[in-house]
């Protein structure tokens, strides 16, 4: 056994190398997952239990910290390095994330001989809460109706163009934010991403959402990297949040996050009668290699359910 260590000083070495791997998988993480967990770390369990010793550790302080977190006693406001303030919050949803990463750095601490047993075993976490919210096809055309007025600024017009490839193909923010055009195949009509969540995969593409890509490219220099580059800086377009909430309240559809929009991509295909086998495909829910599904995909049916699901989609969201 090594000699007792804070959390904090846990949190440290974790950071150092445990959040550099999926425990799960084995596989690499990505920087803006390593950073998201890190700061989570920081924020609520180095705040609440960092100067305990690691091997002092029981069942009841884990519950504890999970009761602390979810009753707003980590809340607080810091500053950021790109995006100014920032607010931390607490709540139900964030100590159920907290908990189970603090049980993973805990698993870290076993695999590195710190500790023989991971206390937060057995801890009971409530329901995240998150719920599926879809759009019916009125909603998405008073969505449409919002996305398709004249845009007050580059900003504006941006968030929208990402907005409608978001329900048209049923990716996920991120894989339409920082998509590059080198991802982009026009002749196959597909989108060749070469990470996501899930690793590389395979997005066929509608008509009306390549159409949408093609009108863009109309618009890039000869050298420009992303779709929908950043108005500062040379990364990716990173002004969707705040254009989704001003979007959301104008539309009437206020409780709907970004993500909904990929639920509703999918019922819209379940309501027309695509196979879940065949959306979970588009998703990029199944386990087929990327090459398998990159060979095939003209052909096939995915194709097809995709062109299919955004027409249907498509006749909401550009009516008016």
């Amino acid at each position: 056994m090594r000699a007792s260590q804070t959390v904090s000083q846990l949190i440290d070495a974790w950071s150092k190398d445990g959040v550099l791997i999926n425990r799960r998988t084995g596989a690499a993480r990505k920087p803006v997952n390593i950073n998201s967990e890190v700061a989570l770390a920081n924020h609520h369990i180095r705040r609440l239990l960092g100067s305990r010793t690691v091997d002092s550790l029981i069942k009841g302080d884990i519950q504890r910290l999970r009761a602390q977190i979810a009753t707003g006693e980590t809340t607080a406001k810091r500053k950021g390095r790109q995006r100014g303030l920032i607010k931390v919050t607490g709540g139900q949803g964030a100590a159920v994330r907290t908990v189970r990463l603090f049980s993973s750095i805990l698993s870290y601490a076993v695999d590195s001989g710190i500790i023989e047993r991971n206390p937060a075993l057995g801890v009971r976490l409530p329901a995240s809460g998150w719920r599926h919210r879809y759009l019916s096809p009125e909603e998405v055309r008073a969505l449409g109706q919002v996305l398709n007025r004249p845009a007050a600024s580059q900003t504006t017009a941006t968030a929208a163009t990402i907005i409608k490839l978001l329900i048209l193909t049923g990716a996920r923010r991120s894989e339409i934010e920082a998509l590059k055009w080198s991802e982009v195949d026009f002749r196959f009509g597909m989108l060749r991403k070469e990470t996501s969540k899930t690793g590389a995969k395979i997005i066929p593409l509608a008509r009306a959402a390549l159409l949408i890509l093609e009108q863009e490219r109309q618009w890039m220099s000869g050298n420009q990297v992303w779709v929908f580059p950043g108005t500062k800086g040379a990364g990716p377009f990173d002004g969707l949040g705040k254009e989704w909430a001003r979007v959301r309240k104008l539309a009437g559809i206020a409780d709907v996050r970004i993500h909904d929009l990929r639920h509703t991509f999918a019922s819209f295909g379940a309501s027309g009668g695509i196979g879940l086998p065949l959306i979970g495909g588009i998703l990029g829910h199944t386990q087929a290699s990327t090459a398998q599904r990159y060979a095939h995909l003209a052909d096939t049916p995915l194709r097809a359910a995709a062109n299919v699901i955004g027409s249907e989609i498509a006749a909401s969201l550009f009516l008016g």
